[in-house]
């Protein structure tokens, strides 16, 4: 009994030397290149974050003065962004850019577009459609940061 306690020891001893062995031989991750900052993806990253609270709250009416103020905050950053041109403009050939620039603005206008309805479902108090709404934008991030973020920007 006493040798097969020792044995057990011992398999144990050469099981944590052996995993803390191979530990020490893996080489840290190597850490992660930082993306590219643009004044549009500093503005967008409040977008984001004001959206994100109100994707949470769209749908409770007794948080409709808070959600309206954070749709400001999204509607003021959205319409600065419109004004900026995308970091993917300079990854095109000169002969596109005007064209992507014009599909472009053309978004940011359907997502403010959006944004007006929201604003006003809110202060209608049908939290329902705020919320659909909510979903849409989401839809409209989706399809415009596909066309128009660069791949080196995320």
């Amino acid at each position: 009994m006493k040798s097969l306690s020792r044995l057990l020891s011992l398999i144990a001893l050469l099981l944590a030397g052996a995993s803390a062995h191979a530990a020490a031989e893996t080489p840290a991750a190597a850490p992660k290149p930082e993306k590219a900052e643009t004044e549009l993806t500093r503005t967008m990253d409040k977008v984001n974050a004001a959206y994100r609270k109100l994707r949470k709250q769209a749908g409770d009416a007794a948080q409709n003065a808070g959600s309206l103020a954070l749709v400001a905050t999204i509607r003021e950053h959205i319409v600065a962004a419109a004004k900026l041109e995308p970091f993917k403009l300079t990854e095109i050939p000169a002969a596109g850019r005007p064209k992507m620039l014009e599909g472009y603005r053309a978004k940011m206008k359907e997502l403010l577009a959006t944004i007006g309805e929201l604003e006003a479902a809110l202060k209608a108090g049908h939290n329902g459609e705020a919320a659909n709404l909510v979903e849409a934008m989401k839809a409209l991030q989706k399809e415009g940061h596909k066309e128009y973020k660069s791949k080196s920007i995320d």
